[in-house]
């Protein structure tokens, strides 16, 4: 079986879970680029060159997925056949008034202060990776995808902290 029929998961051995071993995930990837990059394949036939290419862009594509927590859980939903309209609204309004406060604070702290209003946003992540968790084994993946949203916010509000 070809490479381009499995999932990205599949293609490392791994479940399809929200957390993953990153380590894991980076040797597979190396013995995977090794056995496919384009390079071993430099007298081969143009068929065999341009499946080496394709396997080899299809193992980069699902690295950068499954590394990226965010593109992970987006993924998921994707096998899982889950799909959001593009334009619909997040309606959390609880999060989405704690979010404006918090980019608030973010804009009025003192560089000393970023350290620690990281800590903050580092704490809510992992909380909410953990009900992640439990959303995919229920397979709730209206509030996966919710959770996966919130998760976008944090790390939006992390790269304003490290401007």
């Amino acid at each position: 079986m070809s490479l381009l029929n499995l999932n990205y998961f599949e293609i490392f051995g791994i479940e399809a879970q929200i957390t993953i071993d990153i380590e894991h995930l980076n040797k597979k990837y190396l013995t995977l680029q090794s056995e496919f990059h384009p390079d071993k394949f430099v007298n081969a036939s143009n068929l065999e060159k341009s499946m080496a290419t394709r396997i080899s862009t299809y193992i980069n594509d699902a690295y950068n997925t499954l590394s990226d927590l965010v593109e992970r859980v987006d993924y998921i939903l994707q096998i899982n056949n889950y799909s959001k309209e593009e334009h619909t609204t997040f309606k959390n309004t609880n999060f989405l008034t704690d979010q404006m406060m918090l980019s608030e604070k973010i804009e009025n702290a003192n560089p000393i202060q970023y350290k620690d209003i990281q800590n903050e946003i580092s704490i809510e992540i992992k909380t909410i990776i953990l009900e992640m968790q439990n959303n995919l084994n229920n397979r709730d993946f209206d509030i996966l995808y919710e959770n996966n949203s919130m998760i976008k916010f944090y790390k939006k509000n992390i790269r304003q902290l490290s401007i």
